[in-house]
Formats: structure tokens, C-alpha cells, sequence
């Protein structure tokens, strides 16, 4: 079982890849952890107050049940789903995060774009592309299944005189 780093930025669309992901190259049971990073506060009135935790306030509905929808229909694909947050800009603490969560492989497709879901939200593309594990930029292709040829032969028939 790996342990797969997602970044998301709450939305279906963000979904649809990765379950382009868990749909292709998945063999075995993986844990995905959804991944978003935020700014750290600038002042002490920013850490006060459910307001001010943007963690908290760019999870919706729509995003869970899609989650949810996810892991009922790859449950074979998918060991456990969950969220992690990290509130900072360096890229020691976006590695240390990474230990710590035991992370073996980043999917993060070079076309892959996010929208900024808050207004604190840091996209981690410089993150990962300094990251110090495997990082998987092609959205996989499930491989075609060989067609069945049907082979005809002909027989000629021959009349014995």
C-alpha cells in the first residue's frame, strides 16, 4: 500500500483527475491524502476565530460527497481518503510534512491547474517540484485491451472423380 499525495483545491473537477489516477494505476489498496497549503497568519487577530481558518471554510458539500462517491465505487483502489492541511511556505516544512505523513508518491499532473479556493491558499506547484519523492506528472492511461481477432479459413473443396 502507498501512501499518494493529491493537491486539491475542493472542487468536482479536481476529482475527475484523480480518479483518472485511482481508475488507471491503481493495483493495490492506496491511502490518498488530499492536500491543500495556506499562508500562515499575519497578525494574532488571524489566528483568532473560526473565520480565520481557512481549513476549515474551503471544505463543501459537494467536495465530500464526491469523496465519499469515490471511495464507495474504488474500494477495492482505495484504502482510506483523507484531508491534511499545512499552514506555511517553506520547502523543509512542505518536507517535513511529507515525512511525516509517510508520503511515497505526489500525483500532480503538469496540466493539472487549481483555482484559488481561498484567498490565503498557496499552490504547490514549487513545492512538489523540488519534492524529495516521486512525483507523477502524466495522467495514466489504462493500456487497451488487444482486440480478438477472428481467424475465417477458407476451405476449398475438392470433388474426388
Amino acid at each position: 500500500m502507498k501512501n499518494i499525495l493529491f493537491p486539491t483545491d475542493f472542487t468536482t473537477q479536481s476529482l475527475s483527475v484523480l480518479e483518472l489516477y485511482i481508475k488507471n494505476n491503481s493495483t493495490y489498496k492506496n491511502t490518498i491524502v488530499l492536500f491543500a497549503a495556506f499562508e500562515m497568519p499575519d497578525s494574532e487577530q488571524d489566528v483568532i476565530g473560526s473565520d480565520n481558518k481557512p481549513h476549515l471554510q474551503v471544505m463543501n458539500e459537494e467536495f465530500r460527497k464526491g469523496c465519499k462517491r469515490l471511495k464507495e465505487k474504488y474500494a477495492e483502489k482505495i484504502g482510506n481518503m483523507y484531508y491534511k492541511y499545512m499552514y506555511g511556505n517553506t520547502q523543509k516544512l512542505f518536507k517535513n510534512h511529507l515525512e511525516f505523513n509517510d508520503i511515497d508518491e505526489i500525483f500532480f499532473p503538469e496540466a493539472y491547474t487549481l483555482i484559488q479556493p481561498h484567498q490565503r491558499f498557496i499552490n504547490p506547484g514549487s513545492f512538489i517540484n523540488a519534492a524529495p519523492v516521486k512525483v507523477i506528472r502524466e495522467v495514466p492511461v489504462a493500456p487497451a485491451q488487444k482486440s480478438k481477432q477472428v481467424v475465417t479459413q477458407k476451405r476449398e473443396l475438392t470433388a474426388a472423380y
